[in-house]
């Protein structure tokens, strides 16, 4: 009998005392959480955005374009490895020594990215109030920065920097700065999506 209690009423002690913000204690029936299990810890989200149905350059707002210095938005071809129906938006800035753009993929979530990347190569941030993965490297373009922003269950949004375009003095970090930059500015837009 006592083994049937305990389950029972520890059930009943983390349901009336449960919320889906850290601190803000609620009692009753939370409402769902917008977030999902990587590992043991739950990642929470602003608001989960299904990103087959989102277009890229949408996020670019006139008050995003006007904070960051964004000078062109293009929509760009799709990369196929993304998972089919992804979509692609590039960016460049009055600034010329990074562009950007921003990527939808649908074939995985932060699972996949950890075993694609490596999770050695990842740092975990938050990007307006997203759970986020940093990747630094440099390529054959000069040095780049990825920020994946984990948007929805199984699909990422990659915002990336790019830089060297005639400019000796671009840095990962500073493509890095970049990226979050336009991470951070996108993030509040996706959550209204």
């Amino acid at each position: 009998m006592r083994r049937l209690a305990v389950p029972f009423l520890l059930a009943a002690v983390l349901t009336g005392c449960s919320s889906t913000e850290p601190g803000a204690p609620t009692t009753g029936n939370p409402a769902p959480a917008t977030g999902t299990s990587t590992g043991s810890r739950a990642m929470n989200r602003p608001k989960a955005v299904d990103l087959k149905t989102l277009d890229p350059c949408s996020l670019y707002t006139d008050e995003v374009k006007t904070a960051l210095g964004v000078r062109l938005v293009t929509p760009r071809d799709p990369q196929a490895d993304y998972g089919e129906g992804s979509k692609t938006c590039g960016n460049n800035y009055e600034a010329p020594a990074y562009s950007s753009s921003i990527y939808t993929l649908l074939n995985g979530g932060v699972d996949r990215l950890k075993q694609t990347v490596g999770e050695a190569e990842l740092t975990s941030v938050r990007a307006a109030g997203y759970p986020a993965y940093i990747d630094k490297r440099e390529n054959a373009a000069g040095p780049a920065c990825d920020v994946y922003v984990d948007a929805n269950d199984g699909q990422l949004l990659l915002v990336n920097a790019v830089g060297g375009f005639g400019e000796d003095k671009t840095t990962v970090d500073g493509a890095c700065e970049q990226a979050t930059k336009l991470a951070n500015a996108v993030g509040p837009v996706l959550a209204t999506k």
